[in-house]
């Protein structure tokens, strides 16, 4: 664990209030032959009423890459044969808008199964992480100059890591604190089902949620974890984002986020960019994240769950 840096995970997420809708997801990053990966994942929405608790949407993915980040198959649960239109692209640059392309709908009504292709560039990044733990990557190995600098706060020039990398020859090896459940024990239904992480894989964990009010109010939070090949599961990343929503205009107003755990001393410095958030359309928040929160004053992964805020519009629309 590095000396300064956030590391306090959330032990259990906050129970579902009356009249709200949760939306949970995650994806599992498993290695696979050749260099490969093994991609799954489900996404589910809930309604939260006074009295009563109902599924209003789902999805599963599966997805298998080769060596070379391309996407070699691809299935959907509820099928849907445009996600084929997919097959034969590398899961990088690129992929977000070939899914936008393939699925409009589902990416205006900011569908569970559009939640879940969105993802699936994050992974292939963060996979690496996987292949460190391992040994597969030798931190000694890594040529400081192909790693990309300033792209974000902890990855800034002169930031801890990027410095070792430099001066010591050598990627430093961030191990985080030990990942709770985040399942309540009185509440089953506050997180889809997700079964056991197989040792040396890693997983997204994410969760939005509105609820009803003037103003409504949003809660999320995301995770990426690693397993050991002990079976050690130990947390990597983790954000938590409060804010509030205009019911009549969604406007997004006092967006904070909070770091829970990070790797790198300088990466809570990105938790201010939330605020850029404030005073926009929830349904602009994809474009805004994409086109506008870049550099060291930002985070890749907090980013990834700000963009996921594009999506209140869906769940308010089945707020009761």
């Amino acid at each position: 664990m590095t000396v300064g840096v956030p590391s306090n995970p959330v032990l259990v997420t906050p129970p579902r209030p009356a009249r709200s809708v949760r939306r949970t997801s995650h994806i599992d990053i498993e290695p696979a032959a050749a260099g490969g990966l093994v991609l799954s994942g489900a996404a589910r929405d809930l309604r939260t009423l006074d009295d009563e608790t109902q599924v209003v949407a789902s999805a599963e993915v599966r997805a298998d890459v080769d060596g070379a980040m391309t996407l070699v198959d691809l299935t959907a649960t509820p099928a849907d044969a445009r996600v084929a239109g997919l097959v034969g692209r590398r899961v990088a640059a690129g992929f977000r808008a070939a899914v936008d392309a393939a699925l409009p709908d589902a990416r205006d009504a900011a569908a569970p199964l559009y939640l879940l292709l969105d993802d699936l560039p994050v992974a292939v990044v963060i996979s690496g992480y996987a292949r460190l733990y391992s040994g597969a990557i030798a931190p000694e190995h890594v040529d400081a100059g192909q790693v990309k600098a300033d792209i974000c706060a902890g990855w800034r020039s002169d930031a801890t890591m990027m410095v070792a990398l430099r001066t010591e020859r050598r990627l430093p090896v961030p191990v985080g604190p030990p990942a709770g459940r985040l399942e309540p024990d009185d509440d089953p239904l506050a997180w889809h089902h997700i079964g056991a992480l197989a040792p040396g894989a890693m997983r997204r964990r994410r969760l939005v949620e509105v609820t009803e009010g003037a103003p409504h109010q949003v809660y999320a939070m995301f995770r990426d974890s690693h397993v050991d090949e002990a079976g050690s599961e130990t947390v990597l990343h983790e954000y938590v984002v409060t804010a509030t929503l205009d019911p009549a205009t969604l406007v997004l107003s006092g967006c904070r986020a909070q770091p829970r755990v990070l790797p790198w001393t300088e990466c809570p410095e990105a938790a201010a960019s939330a605020g850029r958030l404030d005073g926009h359309r929830a349904a602009d928040v994809r474009r805004l994240v994409s086109r506008e929160l870049r550099g060291i004053t930002t985070c890749t992964h907090l980013n990834d769950l700000l963009r996921s805020l594009g999506g209140l519009g869906a769940l308010v629309a089945l707020l009761p």
